[in-house]
Order: C-alpha cells, then sequence, then structure tokens
C-alpha cells in the first residue's frame, strides 16, 4: 500500500520513537559513553550501564568492563507486527511461533489465523489494507494477499534517516554524516547537530519533546509507562504501546482481548495472541432462537435455542423444540414449523390438526390419522379406522346391524362376523340386546347365580340388589 503520506507524528511514534529516544541519552548518559556528536559503543563506560539506543532484539547492550557488549535480554521482545505469531524471546533470539485458529486483524480487516497468517475473506482488492507500506495489498481467489515490496518509500520525515522496506517491515537507518537543517550534521543516532530551529528536528510525539538547544537536537522523553491514545492503538489485538524511555514499545496488554461477537466463547489473550476458547456445555448465551432470548452453549462454540420443548419457556402450546435445528417454534405464528404436523397444530401444539390437514399419528388429529391426512367421523366417508361410514373405528356411533366392520367394537352390539355387524343374540358370547348378562336375562334364558339382572325373571331363582342367587 503505496497510497497516501503518513502525519510526521504519526510515523515518528511507530518508525522512529525507538532511533530518536537517544538523544535523551545523549543529554543525561554518564560522560565517556555518548557525547554530543552520537553514540559510540566501542568507547569507554561505566560497569553496569546500559545502552538504550539499541532496538527490542532480545539483546541489550551492557558495560562490561569499560566496553559494550551484547548481552541476552528476552524482556525486549520484538514484534513481528503479525497477528498470527506469538512474539517471545528464547536466550536472546527472537521466536515468533505461529498461532491457528484465532481471530486475527491486520489494518481494518478481521480473519482467521492460518499456519501462522492471517486470512481475510474479501472480493476486492479495496477491502485489503493491512495499514503496512511496505506491503502490496490485492485480494486473490477471495482472501486478502499482502505482498512484500522493496520498492516502497516510508518515510518518516527525518532527514536524518535513511527510509527503506526490509522483509515487509520499515527500516530507518541513521544516516550518519548526511547534512540537515541549516548547516547541520547528521550523527550516528539520526539526530540532526547543529540545528537552527525546533523544525530541523524530529517531530514531537506523544512519548518525546523535541527541542534545538544550542544548535543540538535535544529530546526530553514524556509520559513514561503510560498507553498511547486509543488512536494509535489496534484494538483486540492483546496489545498496548505505551511510552518507554522517551519511545514507543509494545507490552502484552490482557485488557485487550479480542471480541468475536460469540456468546458461547471466551474473549481472551494467550501472552500477546488472542484467542476465543468454547465456553462449557450448558453455558447460558443469547439467541434470537429461543423466545426467552437466551440459550445453552454446545461446548463447541454454538449457541443452541433448544434441544427439547422444555427449553422453549412456556412449552407448549406456546412454543415447540424443532431438535433439527436446535430451535423454538411458535405454534400461533401461522407456519408450519417445529413439531407441528400443519400450519399451527398436531405434534407438541395444543391444537389438533382438523379434516384435510397434515398428520403423523392420529393424536395429531381432531378426528383420526388416514394415510397422513386427518379425518373425522362426519364426513360422510368410510375412512381411517372407521367400520363403517361415520361409524365404528375412533368415533362414538357404533355401526348398525349389516353394517360393515373390522372388529367388534366397532359394531352397536359388539359383534363383527365377517366383516359384516351382526344383531344381537343368546348365543354371541356378548351381552348385547335386552340381555342382563351374557347371553342370559331379559329375552334370553334366565341367568343362573351370580350373573347380573334387572328383576327375578331373569333368574333361575331370585334376583337380589341385581345379582341372581
Amino acid at each position: 500500500m503505496f497510497a497516501t503520506s503518513l502525519r510526521r507524528s504519526t510515523v515518528r511514534s511507530y518508525g522512529l520513537a525507538s532511533i530518536f529516544v537517544i538523544g535523551s541519552a545523549m543529554v543525561a548518559s554518564a560522560p565517556g559513553c555518548l557525547d554530543q556528536q552520537g553514540s559510540n559503543p566501542s568507547s569507554e563506560c561505566t560497569t553496569g550501564q546500559t545502552d538504550p539506543t539499541t532496538p527490542d532484539d532480545c539483546v541489550r547492550k551492557e558495560c562490561q568492563g569499560g566496553k559494550f557488549v551484547s548481552v541476552p535480554n528476552d524482556m525486549e521482545v520484538p514484534d513481528d507486527a503479525n497477528p498470527c505469531t506469538q512474539d517471545t524471546c528464547s536466550a536472546g533470539a527472537p521466536q515468533h511461533t505461529a498461532v491457528n485458529g484465532t481471530t486475527c486483524k491486520l489494518g481494518d480487516g478481521m480473519g482467521e489465523c492460518v499456519s501462522g497468517q492471517c486470512e481475510i475473506p474479501c472480493t476486492k482488492s479495496e477491502e485489503c489494507d493491512d495499514k503496512n507500506r511496505c506491503t502490496v495489498d490485492s485480494c486473490v481467489g477471495e482472501v486478502c494477499m499482502f505482498a512484500v515490496t522493496g520498492d516502497a518509500d516510508p518515510d518518516d520525515m527525518n532527514p536524518c534517516t535513511v527510509d527503506a522496506c526490509e522483509g515487509g517491515k520499515e527500516t530507518h537507518t541513521p544516516a550518519n554524516g548526511a547534512p540537515c537543517g541549516m548547516n547541520g550534521t547528521c550523527n550516528d543516532m539520526g539526530v540532526c547537530i547543529g540545528c537552527g530551529s525546533e523544525t530541523d528536528c524530529p517531530v514531537d510525539d506523544f512519548c518525546s519533546d523535541w527541542t534545538c538547544t544550542n544548535k543540538q537536537c535535544v529530546v526530553t522523553p514524556l509520559n513514561e509507562g503510560v498507553q498511547l491514545p486509543s488512536s494509535d492503538q489496534s484494538s483486540g489485538d492483546c496489545k498496548a504501546k505505551v511510552c518507554q524511555s522517551g519511545k514507543v514499545a509494545t507490552i502484552a496488554d490482557a485488557a485487550d482481548p479480542f471480541n468475536d461477537g460469540n456468546s458461547c466463547t471466551a474473549d481472551q489473550c494467550n501472552e500477546m495472541a488472542p484467542v476465543n476458547p468454547p465456553l462449557p456445555t450448558l453455558s447460558q448465551c443469547a439467541t434470537s432462537n429461543n423466545p426467552t432470548g437466551m440459550g445453552k452453549c454446545d461446548g463447541v462454540g454454538v449457541c443452541l435455542g433448544c434441544s427439547q420443548t422444555a427449553d422453549c419457556g412456556g412449552g407448549p402450546p406456546w412454543h415447540t423444540c424443532d431438535v433439527t435445528v436446535n430451535t423454538c417454534f411458535s405454534c400461533s405464528d401461522n407456519t408450519q414449523n417445529g413439531t407441528e404436523t400443519d400450519v399451527d397444530c398436531g405434534g407438541e401444539c395444543i391444537e389438533r390438526c382438523e379434516l384435510g390437514e397434515k398428520c403423523v399419528v392420529t393424536s395429531d388429529c381432531e378426528g383420526e390419522c388416514d394415510n397422513k391426512v386427518c379425518v373425522d367421523c362426519f364426513d360422510n366417508v368410510k375412512n381411517g379406522t372407521e367400520g363403517d361410514k361415520d361409524c365404528g373405528g375412533v368415533c362414538v356411533l357404533k355401526c348398525a346391524t349389516d353394517a360393515s366392520c373390522n372388529v367388534n367394537a366397532d359394531c352397536f352390539n359388539g359383534v363383527c362376523k365377517n366383516g359384516t355387524c351382526a344383531a344381537a343374540s343368546c348365543s354371541d358370547l356378548v351381552q348385547n340386546g335386552s340381555e342382563t348378562d351374557v347371553d342370559c336375562g331379559g329375552s334370553c334364558p334366565d341367568c343362573g347365580p351370580g350373573k347380573k339382572c334387572m328383576g327375578n325373571g331373569d333368574c333361575t331363582n331370585d334376583c337380589v340388589n341385581n345379582i341372581c342367587n
């Protein structure tokens, strides 16, 4: 992205702070270590003294035996500007471990870490901008690609640095001996010596204040340990930019996790890498798939509206759960959904389906279910389990003598013989007709002891309390 030049103050705070802060050390350091013409690591120094001008590279310059030597320092962690790597130091060597499966952010784009690279979906190249002047941004195969280029000119507007791109990162190397300002000369710290006014010096920023004193650019560190304004921070990357000794440093910030908008994941930081692990099974979560507005997490980061109808607030008859999509559906929304067999009826809804509506079992219907369609006992048609037209089966009306039948229960006399309801007889082994007990009493032979009776005429003996003696 070669597009626009950044303001001097913006570039300074990110690209030059690690260079220009040396001016502070130049003024305040012990004699013999840094003089007014710049740093000289080979000159004499005080034992234990450190050189604050070195970059964050897992190594610091420490004075030993009167000379500066390199010593491993795992606290000076270099930031490779890749949200899909975890930056650490190991025995003085930078480590950039790939992070996979977590959400990442480059510039204004959001994506997912894949093999240590942030893959951001796109439809056109204009959607891809990693805010890095050392890459060419494009959309290839619906994924943003950021190709490293060495042709860019990441100008930090400091006449005492040589600006270039190396490995996809900006570099600003002190231009020692180059002319600057009004008859000034650049020193080996990238500072103009012999300034005519403050305009010959680097631009002030949040972490440093530059002045031209006795024709020399001098820096005063500001806001030690204070975070830069939010406009200079990248939200959701688990990192914070703070002022340290007049320059910008990146530190871990556990209070800046990435919010993935999923109520079934936790928003956390793993050192300087954002992670969003799933919450435990049955954790409460927000969802529109439940009338209460709340559901339960499935343990892998998905919020389920329901797993049973009891989860749907009041349950039937108001809502039922369709477990195939884990969603609560209403029994009064004029749509067939949930466990309904037709629109707002059947299944777990309290309303039964009417004649002609779809069904699965008879309990879905006001009448009964015949070939997946609800039928009733008043349609003047023999259907369902009816023995004959609108009688027998589930119908209250029993079929008359000589009507067709399926089972004995279809018939008024309780006898279905060869598919036809038979007339009552005294030998059909069923109490029917005028009988007071099975095949006895009434117009049939008298009943013996223990049989039911209505009077003495029903019994071979006496009828006492409706039982034959």
